[in-house]
């Protein structure tokens, strides 16, 4: 059954996805891929995985240079709410993956982050600014204000975070 459900949900995101390229989600020993340019679609499936693995420790392992920022709240929630989840950078982790990745309980490798931007057209985006209610997520999730004000402060500038093992090691 559980197979079934996983095959139906691979082609699923591949239906759905936008002219981007496709969220590869694959599931192994425990362990849930995540890949591409993620967006609602993409913040869905974390949410299903999330409610389908309660109470037991779930690991993503990632490489995603971003996606779009509708339904990454709900997500973001959703994966700090858990508690169990691990975020593995396999190679890079920016922006949108980098929001989901800051509200895992343990994380290890580089989260890249910018300020956050909206859809405007089918082509073009226009920046947000300072995203208030992502700022005041990632405070409540118990980094400090100063932190989650540089992570988001500019759209031109990726600031990182590196984490080794869940421990935060070096933040430019």
């Amino acid at each position: 059954m559980k197979k079934i459900f996983y095959l139906l949900f691979l082609f699923v995101v591949a239906g759905c996805a936008d002219n981007q390229s496709a969220v590869k989600y694959n599931q192994t020993n425990d362990r849930h891929y995540l890949s591409g340019d993620l967006n609602a679609h993409s913040y869905e499936s974390i949410i299903q995985v999330l409610n389908q693995n309660q109470n037991k420790k779930v690991t993503f392992v990632v490489d995603s240079l971003g996606g779009y920022v509708s339904g990454i709240e709900d997500a973001m929630d959703a994966i700090h709410a858990h508690g169990q989840v691990n975020w593995i950078v396999r190679n890079r982790c920016y922006s949108a993956c980098a929001l989901l990745g800051i509200s895992a309980s343990h994380i290890d490798g580089t989260l890249y982050f910018h300020s956050v931007n909206a859809e405007y057209g089918k082509t073009t985006y226009a920046s947000l600014g300072r995203n208030e209610r992502i700022i005041k997520r990632i405070v409540s999730y118990g980094y400090s204000q100063s932190m989650a004000n540089k992570l988001l402060s500019s759209i031109n500038i990726q600031t990182k975070l590196e984490f080794n093992d869940g421990v935060l090691e070096q933040q430019n």
